[in-house]
């Protein structure tokens, strides 16, 4: 009885790993590294993002920024790294916003080749704190990114910075939230 149980143990994850291997690595082979990155969505000049175009931008360098867990650990520690402003590209994009009285209601999602995406308010980065520090960085100590893919964005002023912090970044979205007209009436 012994030899079957381990029999049909050995043969279910010989027939688990089987099927379920190809997804994986077909998963993994869909993760590409994007040499660009595509501004697109609710803007007068959707463009391409190249590390060149980048450079030519307004570049920022920081130094000495942790990329700390929400669990509290601190996975790497950058020495120094060099980026453009997140607002700063939308300002080259040229947000259409009609009625700036709607502002609120417009929303910046950043877009990874594996799926990991963060989104940011217009507010937040037009009026917070964090807008003067979110980053999409193009180098580390004075290299290329290359592991992580070409762009990352970085918020090094976050209390937990590894949540927002997005790597193979490949478009970036601004968009409108849709909102229904309220129903709630005040007595």
């Amino acid at each position: 009885m012994k030899k079957i149980e381990r029999f049909s143990l050995a043969a279910f994850l010989s027939l688990f790993l089987l099927t379920f291997s190809p997804f994986s690595a077909q998963a993994k082979s869909e993760w590409r590294e994007s040499e660009t990155v595509r501004v697109s969505g609710l803007v007068e000049n959707p463009f391409t993002i190249t590390i060149e175009s980048l450079k030519k931008m307004n570049v920022s360098e920081r130094r000495n920024a942790a990329i700390v867990c929400a669990s509290g650990e601190t996975r790497q520690t950058m020495q120094s790294f060099r980026g453009v402003l997140l607002r700063d590209i939308l300002d080259a994009a040229k947000i259409v916003m009609p009625n700036s009285r709607e502002r609120g209601e417009y929303q910046i999602l950043v877009r990874s080749s594996d799926s990991y995406n963060v989104l940011f308010s217009y507010d937040e980065l037009y009026f917070g704190a964090a807008g003067d520090d979110i980053l999409l960085v193009f180098e580390e100590d004075g290299k290329p990114i290359e592991k992580e893919g070409r762009f990352v964005l970085f918020c090094p002023s976050d209390k937990v910075t590894a949540p927002r912090l997005v790597k193979w970044v490949d478009r970036i979205e601004v968009s409108k939230i849709n909102l229904a007209p309220s129903t709630a009436q005040c007595k």
